[in-house]
């Protein structure tokens, strides 16, 4: 039988908001990574440590700048973000010229809030295919295969005694399983979303008959001027 065993969810380290390519670390972020082994103790370099990321560029690089290769972290794609873009674009589809939309969001009195509340309506929007069929992924979808994911790093552990997991991942897909662990409401996940730091680590603990969410979003690791949410 299984004591206690540990996953940790690590959201990856700042991507390049606002370019061409999101899917890659900001200098901030590469800087932000040789933090998160500083979180765990030298105790996340051990053997025992079975390590996991989504297959995202900014989850590839966090793994690198962090634990490096010698981690050989398994590759699982249902630990990938939504589809963040597309949630926008359905909603509010006068974002699919980049000009345009940055000229839109930059003539607001406050252009963040402005973003967060159509983020959130999009978000909500998604959740209930309210009007539309059109995304790229369902919410149905989204959610089935990031339980999916979690329920096969658990019975793996489960299963071969594993005690320790580091998994690197992104905002939606940890507050998708926090909400659920905790049975919030679907639509909570885009508060818990938002308030997630780079690099912050999220504590479940489980053994063979339950799962527990032990502490979100802790950050503590980064100095305060390499805080971000984006």
């Amino acid at each position: 039988k299984l004591t206690m065993a540990k996953l940790y969810l690590v959201r990856h380290a700042q991507a390049s908001f606002g370019l061409e390519n999101y899917d890659l670390l900001s200098d901030m972020g590469i800087k932000q990574s040789a933090f998160i082994p500083v979180h765990f103790g030298p105790g996340a370099r051990e053997e025992q440590t079975v390590f996991y990321r989504g297959d995202m560029q900014r989850h590839k690089q966090t793994v690198e700048h962090s634990f490096g290769e010698t981690s050989n972290p398994q590759v699982l794609a249902g630990l990938n973000e939504f589809d963040h873009e597309d949630v926008l674009k359905v909603h509010f589809p006068q974002i699919a010229d980049r000009e345009a939309a940055i000229t839109l969001v930059m003539s607001q009195s406050d252009p963040v809030k402005f973003m967060e509340e159509e983020f959130e309506k999009a978000m909500h929007k998604w959740m209930l295919e309210e009007g539309t069929s059109s995304y790229k992924e369902s919410f149905k979808s989204f959610k089935k295969r990031c339980l999916e994911a979690l329920e096969q790093m658990i019975s793996t552990a489960r299963k071969e005694k594993q005690k320790e997991m580091v998994t690197v991942t992104s905002g939606g897909y940890i507050s998708l399983v926090v909400a659920h662990i905790l049975g919030i409401p679907d639509k909570k996940m885009t508060d818990l979303n938002l308030i997630i730091a780079n690099t912050s680590v999220t504590a479940l603990v489980f053994n063979d008959d339950k799962i527990s969410v032990e502490y979100f979003n802790n950050y503590s690791h980064l100095p305060k001027e390499l805080v971000t949410f984006r």
